[in-house]
């Protein structure tokens, strides 16, 4: 067990039941956590895999909250957390800084924290707060980038560290049942209202203007601090939208993102806003694992009109244009009529053949509706569809959120992405082996000699 001496530093080792004033929510979420972390090892390997620190049988951790370092100058700096990586002789240790309800990490205390990691040796700051970041090294604060050269910086949301406490639990990664009932009792605490977790329910202020300026064929700029916030406040519904999914499936629902946007989150942002500025639309795929394939999300501002897909590739063992239909039609035949007439399916064929579309009910009646004029060509892929097209919920801030969720996880995902099967190639028959057909070519097949 490490000695927080060791650093030059003072603190309470992390309590399970932490005896604080009633005013130190903050305290008491983030020694919780800590003290989980510390006794469950399920839960700090897949915390510490996230920021790269693989951990293994020999690895032990220890947390400590309210650390001091009465030795130094600055001797008012005081971290919430340490945390201390052990593994033989090889330690990693981070400072963390958490924030609960509707508090920030401001920048200049989180450069404060990354001097003083510097300054004693400690290799990085995590914070946990209500901001999400699709990836922990995606710090929702800038900082001086010098500063992170010997110091990394990583950020959890803590509706993160939850979804990652359900599927652990959910999933039976844990062996140990007394390790299970403490992740079962963390994450009781951490959804109860005084435990300071927010989810994001809101766009910022600057949606409304936007999707009233694009809706009436204005322009917005790209770069202008009001885009830039409508992205970012995107991104961070993406996040939590990836968490819902996650939570509802307990399956680890992923954004899909090009690796340049992984190293560098703010190209992403000026990818994203360069893309609304100019059609008007923000989107972003999610991976379910095991799921057909990525669910496509589109807002689009300009009509305000929210559309949640996924595209499939056509069975390529049919011979005619209805059993292509056919194989798509037979995976969605139990979901009612009424269901039916809000889902939408597009069929796409090879060269310049326009695309055909119909609602799903539609297609069940008239299969012809998706065919082409030349039998021989076969449709190469399918788009299964729904939308939201209600304007004014799309505008309100609130709304639009609500709408986007329910419209994702329940429409979509509930009745359609959870029962589509990408297709497969059939397993090869039986076929009589080259030798075999030469010995019968040859009068020899099942043939024996008598009387030699």
């Amino acid at each position: 067990m490490m000695n927080i001496e060791e650093f030059g530093a003072r603190g309470e080792r992390a309590r399970l039941f932490p005896v604080l004033a009633e005013s130190s929510k903050e305290g008491r979420t983030l020694s919780i956590v800590l003290a989980t972390l510390a006794r469950v090892p399920e839960f700090s390997g897949s915390i510490l895999r996230g920021i790269g620190r693989p951990t293994g049988k020999r690895t032990t951790v220890d947390c400590y909250t309210e650390v001091t370092f009465p030795a130094l100058k600055d001797s008012n700096l005081r971290p919430d957390g340490l945390i201390v990586v052990s593994t033989g002789r090889r330690r990693w240790s981070a400072f963390v800084e958490a924030k609960i309800g509707t508090a920030e990490v401001k920048r200049e205390q989180l450069e404060s924290y990354l001097k003083l990691a510097s300054q004693t040796g400690v290799d990085a700051v995590i914070t946990m707060t209500n901001a999400y970041a699709p990836l922990p090294e995606h710090h929702p604060v800038d900082v001086d980038k010098r500063l992170l050269r010997k110091v990394g910086l990583f950020h959890f949301s803590w509706f993160s560290i939850l979804t990652t406490i359900n599927l652990l639990a959910v999933n039976s990664d844990v062996d140990d049942a007394d390790h299970v009932y403490m992740l079962r009792e963390l994450e009781r605490f951490l959804l109860h209202p005084s435990a300071g977790l927010r989810r994001f329910d809101s766009m910022g202020p600057e949606w409304s203007a936007a999707v009233e300026s694009l809706r009436k064929g204005a322009s917005i700029s790209k770069s202008s601090s009001d885009t830039l916030a409508v992205v970012s406040g995107w991104h961070s519904e993406l996040r939590d939208l990836c968490l819902l999914l996650s939570r509802k499936t307990a399956a680890r629902a992923e954004l899909r993102l090009a690796p340049a946007h992984k190293a560098d989150t703010r190209a992403r942002l000026q990818h994203d806003a360069q893309r609304l500025a100019s059609a008007g639309t923000l989107t972003a795929e999610i991976l379910v694992p095991a799921a057909a394939s990525p669910i496509l999300v589109e807002a689009d501002l300009t009509t305000r009109t929210t559309r949640v897909s996924m595209k499939l590739d056509a069975p390529k063992d049919k011979q005619r244009q209805a059993s292509c239909l056919s194989w798509l039609l037979r995976q969605l035949r139990d979901l009612p009529t009424k269901e039916a007439d809000e889902v939408h399916v597009q069929a796409n064929w090879r060269g310049r053949a326009p695309q055909t579309t119909s609602t799903l009910a539609a297609a069940r009646v008239d299969p012809k509706l998706h065919s082409h004029s030349d039998p021989a060509m076969l449709p190469t892929s399918f788009v299964v569809m729904k939308m939201m097209g209600d304007g004014r919920r799309f505008s309100g801030r609130k709304t639009f959120i609500d709408s986007l969720e329910h419209l994702v996880v329940e429409d979509f995902y509930g009745s359609v992405a959870e029962v589509l099967t990408a297709w497969q190639p059939p397993a090869p028959k039986l076929r009589r082996a080259p030798e075999e057909a030469e010995i019968q070519e040859a009068g020899l097949d099942g043939a024996v000699e008598i009387g030699e």
